[in-house]
């Protein structure tokens, strides 16, 4: 969180992390969409792909919140990148695909995030969290407790939201969960 020298505005950074192909850029998207971003812009490094939406909401007693939300997409070749993303992000979503066959490119991309965290100093308990688990339509009988004992994230440690493609508001609940998150921060601080 970055608060401007005039106490006017305070700009936050929230990551959309997790494997490829996991949804990361169609729950972007959505979450630009419902918010009236016109635009989610696109940066190219080598092979992967940055994307970002940016809008400022009103707060109370005239002040601004500038909201910044990254997400990276392509295969990560190596962590650089992942850590460009979450490094200084006040808030991160861990995008899963529920899917099956998906689950070790899940379970990777977690603990690389944790690995990165370590590395880096980063603690993870010091920054809005939530997981969203995505494409549950494309596996019959999904059941979100099971995934969190397969991933090792005790059962309601972390807000947990399920999504499908064919219902892109499911995708939004995340973000606004570590938005809310980010507010209680905001107003503990500032």
């Amino acid at each position: 969180m970055t608060v401007s020298p005039d106490q006017r505005e305070i700009a936050v950074k929230v990551a959309l992390t997790g494997a490829a192909d996991s949804g990361k850029l169609a729950i972007l998207r959505a979450i630009a969409f419902r918010k009236g971003v016109a635009q989610v812009r696109e940066y190219p490094i080598g092979a992967l792909r940055t994307f970002r939406a940016e809008w400022t909401e009103p707060l109370e007693a005239g002040k601004r919140l500038r909201i910044a939300v990254h997400s990276l997409t392509g295969q990560t070749a190596y962590d650089a990148a992942e850590e460009l993303l979450t490094r200084d992000a006040d808030g991160l979503i861990f995008v899963a695909d529920a899917t099956p066959d998906k689950f070790r490119a899940t379970w990777e991309a977690l603990m690389r995030l944790g690995e990165n965290a370590r590395r880096n100093g980063y603690d993870l308990r010091s920054v809005a969290l939530a997981l969203q688990y995505h494409h549950a339509e494309r596996h019959p009988g999904f059941d979100p407790h099971d995934l969190d004992a397969k991933l090792g994230v005790p059962q309601g440690s972390i807000p947990r939201f399920v999504s499908t493609d064919q219902e892109p508001d499911a995708a939004d609940l995340a973000f606004d969960s570590v938005m809310a998150q980010i507010h209680e921060k905001i107003a503990a601080e500032v």
